[in-house]
């Protein structure tokens, strides 16, 4: 860091508008800073604090002892650590209302301040200097804020005349929120699933109920033939550019799926707004394996119901096991929620 940087990051600020609004949601502390341009780019910035994360860290640092050994971290831990993020209550922003101008939204971005992070630190300086004046956040340190920014569609050539205290409206979107389970679940290759299987979210303890229609193996290396073996595939595509495709998919399904493994599918009907993971213990309980690339296999019921009317759903367990596996020792691990909020009124 030096002087030139730091003059580079405040010629990159060209205008700011103060907003101030603060507000509690969803037990988020929420600071609406303002409108900020940068050439004819706009967003609207909001500074946020978020107690439960706080207290999260604390007691992540408090079990780290100096003394105690290095436990090897596992596959269930690192997945655990995903559910563990700072809320965002505006992270499903489709459009926000300031005053009367209505404003499309881009893309939502969450980012944690840090002592070093001086480009941002700098914006909120700039934001204090022009008569800001944030609530809640005073005294908490500023590697436990969050710094909120809604890109805003659209170009610029200055932020537009929005009024003395406007009122903000925020329209919502659906996102998706994960809880844990883990549920040990012994599933059966082919076998009969005659009753529902109740389930708690570990946390809340709430109950929810799935019935699984059917487990079976799914063999990517022969879905993968057929894929490209499809001669509607040639009328797209010439012959060079369908082997070079297959072979980059099949280099990339190598490192995760070796030729006579497969992977478990499980047919499910559940709560219309869920959808569930499973995953074997064995994977669960192993250490992280790193690797340059990723790859998520999914799966399409061929029915569009089950065995009790409601629509059937597939989870692929993302763990690929012998051809001729029988049983598999699993976890229902999570659920996931489609979430639609109502609209957000400052």
């Amino acid at each position: 860091m030096n002087i030139g940087c730091l003059r580079d990051y405040l010629h990159r600020i060209e205008e700011i508008k103060v907003i101030g609004k603060n507000a509690i949601v969803d037990g988020v502390v929420c600071n609406i800073m303002g409108l900020v341009r940068h050439g004819r780019e706009m967003r609207l910035l909001m500074l946020q604090y978020d107690e439960s994360f706080r207290q999260k860290i604390e007691q992540s640092e408090a079990e780290e002892l100096p003394d105690a050994p290095v436990m090897p971290e596992s596959n269930r831990m690192f997945l655990r650590g995903q559910t563990t993020e700072p809320k965002n209550p505006f992270r499903s922003v489709l459009k926000v209302f300031i005053g009367e101008s209505e404003f499309k939204v881009d893309f939502t971005e969450l980012r944690r301040l840090g002592a070093q992070d001086w480009e941002h630190l700098l914006l909120v300086a700039r934001f204090l200097e022009n008569g800001w004046q944030p609530d809640g956040i005073d005294h908490q340190d500023v590697d436990l804020l969050f710094l909120a920014s809604l890109k805003l569609c659209g170009d610029y050539d200055s932020i537009p005349e929005i009024g003395q205290d406007p009122q903000l409206r925020f329209v919502m979107g659906p996102y998706n929120v994960t809880f844990q389970v883990e549920k040990p679940v012994e599933l059966v290759i082919g076998g009969r699933y005659p009753d529902k299987l109740i389930f708690q979210d570990a946390v809340t303890g709430v109950e929810h109920w799935v019935q699984i229609n059917r487990v079976y193996l799914m063999d990517m290396w022969e879905e993968t033939d057929k894929i490209y073996s499809n001669p509607g595939l040639r009328e797209k595509l010439a012959p060079g550019e369908i082997e070079r495709a297959r072979q980059d998919f099949e280099k990339r399904l190598a490192e995760i799926c070796p030729r006579g493994m497969c992977f478990p599918v499980v047919e499910y009907e559940c709560e219309e707004e869920i959808s569930l993971q499973f995953h074997t213990r064995s994977y669960l309980d192993a250490k992280p394996v790193h690797r340059n690339s990723g790859m998520a296999i999914l799966s399409r019921p061929e029915q569009p119901s089950g065995v009790l009317g409601f629509k059937l759903k597939a989870s692929v367990i993302q763990e690929p096991v012998p051809a001729n596996t029988v049983k598999i020792d699993a976890e229902l691990f999570q659920y996931h929620r489609i979430i639609t909020r109502d609209d957000i009124l400052l």
